[in-house]
């Protein structure tokens, strides 16, 4: 039965709500309302392209006429069920931490426990089984660390045997994460505590009804990321044609600037060119070359030059005109003057006997050091009567005094200074000249004197810069002069110079001028020809320009439409989502979390249910408070169970429980209630729990083996090199003596028959049964069930039942035999120096044998 919907409805179901919502939007969303209805699972790749197509055509961005959709009515049909689901067994596990690649899980489909101590190998199969399932908190699946270095490691992977409503399956794990079908397992473990307690939930699992909204959002976004790939494409990472315009034209910023708020006309407008365009290019092309080629440039570097080489030539030939042949000889005249008073001074002072060589430059500046180093000692009055040598402090005679007193006399104060003074003035006075200037000067002049017409003036100024060069050598020597006329002859040629010099100053300056105007009217011609051969360019390239702005504008236009159904359709199913969320997902979790939490005497705390993108929400406060700011570890812990425990059960399937270390921080009452909240879990459910508490262990199987229920425990056992090997545990209260003798004997007799790869597989059952036994006949006969195992009490009234006499010939026999039993057994992981050594028939046999007499001789009365 069928019928059209409103908003109203007062019995409104999450379906309804949807079809409502949906009968309310474009053609395209009821259409993919009802395709997900049908599917009742997010739409295919396939149905995605119809429905994307109909949103083009009903946006009018294609050409194809959209179909009338018209609105929906509801069909009311039951939702669908999961399969169950059953782990059976993991085995061949590869590159998982260090776990051994021999064993083999198995799960029991009720209770299965893997007990062993920390770093035993537990959490390389809890890592395994958190990958698969795609849980909240994954862990990466890392390989040996204690591989040696440069060893090549495998990849994780294992093989998985399962069972999938009734129908047994094996898949290849390969790390993946999240692996159909086991993304149904639920997995609580220590990192789930801060999630389940503080963070804001979805759930992980969905009811049918509302995880249609789910999949309607997700059909929207995709969508909406259909829309965003196309106008990626439709959006080009670079303008290309704007390479071929130039800048400075009418028409660059226009193409610079294509996209969607280009309008056509204005393209048009500019591409549009007079009928002979191509031939006023070409006479543009004509001018603007005759214009280029133009010889101003070399003709305004030519004058430069010749300006900077008169200018210079102008400067020399002036500090020559300047230098003062009189001057400089009456300064040469000074200097002789002084150097002769000073030589006559020494004459009168020293006889050639009392110095040690010639009275040359290099005695004088021997003694003025001498003096230098008396006067830097403050020694005024030196010498003096008693004074001694400042060199060898050897003391004066009086000879020494008197010629010391001499150099002081011959260094008097007045000869030095009239020395020093005609030094400076004959060096004023001499002719100085740059050595850089009059070296250029002189190429120049040189240059122009070789020149196939050499100026008049060349060889005057060739001849006078020589001269001025033998000068400047002369002066700064201090030498007599060869020159007298020097000066004349400059000033005569510095008149010729400085009048060439201002000539060649107009000439640039005019040449300058001339270029300036040349380059103007090229500018001109440049522009001309560059705006035309634009909008020739643009005419040629008018269609893909126009291409260029249809697809920006396509691009916006599906942007628009991309942010409005954002901002409209999909909030309101955000909003519709929350509606339908209230009442099935909320309330129902609240009830169950409700049961849960009294189960588990956890805190109580509020729960605050939203919406948010078409999913239902749950957080949870203590008064204003997030949980874990105000109870204590042991109740977080209980808490988070609890939230854990109510999600799990909401989806109403079958499929495994997974409990990775859930009682850390649990005091041993509320481990004992978690315990028995495990057990009656376990008999609706496949529950599998890791554990390295051995009271929780405990707990566990007591409550199993009170009901008469198997469990499957293993201990997980760390061999050094390799961890996770898993010894198959027994129930001393299900698995009797007799019992177990039975299944020996029945495979004793198989043994023979079997193919021999088979016998060596059936050889360590046995052993495995064997361990068993031995267990089972130390718990149950020799210590009369005084103690057992997982038990946390011990049953004193059965203690003068032991038969202490017969104990200790008993243990001689079964100890050693216990001991070959776990090495031989399936769960023990073999070296490869014992592979050559495999337990045969009448090893077991022998074994058998012995065990069977030691128990035979114990219970004898």
């Amino acid at each position: 039965m069928t019928e059209e919907l409103s908003v109203n409805l007062p019995d409104a179901t999450p379906r309804r709500l949807l079809v409502t919502w949906a009968s309310q939007q474009d053609g395209w969303i009821r259409l993919l309302t009802a395709e997900t209805i049908l599917a009742r699972q997010e739409i295919s790749e396939d149905t995605l392209d119809k429905i994307y197509e109909h949103f083009l055509a009903e946006k009018r961005l294609s050409d194809t006429p959209a179909p009338e959709i018209p609105k929906l009515e509801l069909d009311e049909t039951e939702s669908v069920t999961e399969e169950s689901l059953e782990l059976k067994s993991i085995s061949n596990v590869q590159g998982v931490n260090a776990l051994a690649t021999d064993q083999t899980l198995d799960f029991d489909s009720s209770l299965t426990i893997l007990f062993g101590q920390n770093a035993s190998g537990k959490t390389g199969y809890a890592r395994i089984l958190k990958r698969i399932s795609a849980v909240r908190t994954p862990e990466d699946i890392l390989p040996n660390a204690h591989a040696p270095a440069g060893v090549m490691q495998p990849s994780p992977s294992a093989e998985i045997d399962f069972e999938l409503a009734d129908t047994r399956q094996t898949v290849q794990w390969n790390n993946e994460a999240g692996l159909a079908p086991f993304t149904r397992i639920s997995v609580f473990d220590a990192g789930a505590v801060s999630l389940y307690v503080d963070n804001d939930l979805g759930y992980v699992f969905t009811p049918a009804e509302l995880a249609l909204f789910s999949h309607v959002a997700s059909g929207i976004q995709r969508l909406q990321q259909r829309i965003a790939v196309e106008v990626a494409q439709l959006r080009p990472g670079t303008n290309t044609l704007l390479a071929s315009f130039a800048k400075g034209t009418t028409a660059y910023p226009v193409v610079e600037s294509l996209g969607p708020t280009t309008e056509l006309a204005e393209l048009n407008e500019l591409a549009n060119v007079p009928a002979n365009a191509q031939e006023i290019q070409a006479t543009l092309q004509e001018e603007v070359s005759a214009l280029r080629s133009n010889t101003l440039d070399a003709v305004f570097a030519n004058a430069q030059q010749t300006e900077r080489e008169l200018k210079r030539l102008r400067d020399v030939l002036a500090a020559t005109e300047r230098f003062d042949p009189a001057a400089y000889r009456r300064a040469q005249e000074a200097l002789e003057s002084a150097l002769a008073r000073r030589r006559e001074a020494r004459e009168q002072l020293f006889s050639e006997s009392e110095l040690p060589g010639p009275p040359d430059e290099d005695w004088q500046r021997f003694i003025v050091a001498a003096e230098l180093y008396r006067s830097h000692l403050g020694s005024e009055q030196y010498p003096g009567e008693n004074d001694a040598c400042l060199y060898c402090m050897q003391p004066l005679g009086g000879d020494a005094l008197d010629l010391l007193r001499r150099y002081r006399t011959f260094l008097d104060e007045t000869l030095v200074e009239q020395v020093t003074v005609a030094q400076k003035s004959i060096d004023r006075a001499a002719l100085v000249i740059e050595q850089s200037e009059l070296r250029q000067s002189i190429e120049y002049v040189t240059a122009q004197e070789s020149s196939d017409k050499p100026p008049d003036w060349a060889a005057a100024v060739s001849a006078l810069l020589l001269d001025a060069k033998k000068i400047i050598e002369e002066t700064t020597g201090r030498r007599p002069i060869t020159e007298s006329d020097l000066a004349d002859r400059a000033k005569s040629q510095a008149k010729v110079i400085t009048e060439l010099f201002e000539s060649a100053q107009a000439t640039a300056t005019k040449v300058a001028s001339d270029k300036a105007n040349a380059t103007t009217l090229l500018s001109e011609k440049q522009q001309q020809l560059s705006e035309l051969t634009a909008r020739i360019e643009l005419k040629r390239n008018l269609a893909p320009a126009r291409d260029y702005v249809q697809r920006a504008k396509r691009a916006q236009r599906m942007e628009e439409l991309s942010r409005d159904i954002s901002n409209r359709p999909a909030k309101q199913l955000t909003w519709q989502s929350k509606l339908a969320s209230e009442d099935l997902v909320n309330k129902n979790f609240e009830q169950l979390f409700t049961d849960e939490c009294a189960r588990l005497r956890a805190p109580k705390v509020a729960l605050i249910f939203q919406g948010r993108s078409g999913r239902a929400e749950r957080k949870k406060v203590v008064a204003s408070y997030k949980p874990s700011a105000v109870l204590s570890e042991g109740e977080q812990k209980v808490l988070a169970i609890a939230d854990f425990l109510a999600e799990s059960r909401m989806s109403g399937t079958k499929a495994p429980l997974v409990f990775d270390d859930p009682v850390t921080s649990l005091d041993y009452r509320r481990l004992d209630e978690v315990a028995g909240r495990i057990q009656q879990l376990s008999e609706t459910h496949q529950v599998i729990v890791l554990t390295h508490n051995i009271m929780f262990a405990s707990a566990l199987i007591s409550r199993r083996q009170n009901k008469k229920l198997r469990v499957k425990v293993y201990e997980v056992r760390d061999a050094g090199a390799t961890k996770g090997l898993l010894a198959p545990d027994v129930e001393p209260q299900l698995d009797t003596v007799a019992d177990l003798a039975k299944r020996v004997n029945a495979k004793l007799q198989l043994i023979p028959k079997a193919d021999p790869v088979l016998q060596d597989a059936l050889i360590k059952e046995t052993y495995d049964l064997l361990r068993a036994w031995c267990e089972a006949f130390v718990e149950q006969e020799l210590l009369q069930n005084v103690t057992q195992r997982y038990r946390a009490n011990i049953m004193m009234t059965r203690l003068n039942k032991i038969d202490s006499q017969r104990l200790d010939a008993a243990v001689a026999v079964i100890a050693p035999l216990f001991e070959r039993a776990c090495d031989r057994m399936t769960g023990h992981s073999h070296a490869a120096e014992y592979l050559s050594t495999k337990p045969t028939l009448s090893e077991l046999q022998e074994d058998w044998a012995k065990a069977r007499s030691a128990r035979d001789a114990y219970i004898a009365k």
